[in-house]
């Protein structure tokens, strides 16, 4: 006696699925956007921490020069960085307070970074 084969199993049918990675990226893209912008934003922050240090200590050297701190921080820093303000505190150091700027590349709301640095 011979063995029956056995039918082969019915699969259901396949649903197709060729849009939904197209939705999914569409749905995703403003945040992908959002989170570039921010980190953007987080880089031009440490590139403005960089250069305030920077400028702090050249406004300090100046002041310790008798010259002016605010021009000297100014010079020291470039055209894309707004000076807020530049101060000197401490009576035999020359020290100087600099705030300025940080620039806006996000929907973030402007804000300052202050440095300061003592020249003997």
């Amino acid at each position: 006696m011979t063995r029956a084969r056995p039918r082969p199993r019915r699969l259901p049918p396949r649903r197709r699925d060729g849009g939904v990675a197209s939705l999914e990226v569409i749905a995703l893209y403003p945040l992908l956007v959002l989170f570039g912008t921010f980190a953007l934003q987080a880089g031009a922050a440490v590139w403005t921490v960089a250069l305030a240090d920077d400028a702090a200590r050249t406004a300090a050297r100046a002041a310790s020069l008798d010259q002016d701190p605010a021009t000297a921080a100014a010079a020291a820093l470039p055209g894309a960085i707004d000076v807020r303000s530049v101060g000197s505190f401490g009576a035999p150091a020359h020290g100087v307070r600099l705030t300025v700027e940080v620039p806006r590349v996000s929907p973030l709301p402007v804000f300052t970074v202050t440095r300061e640095a003592v020249m003997p």
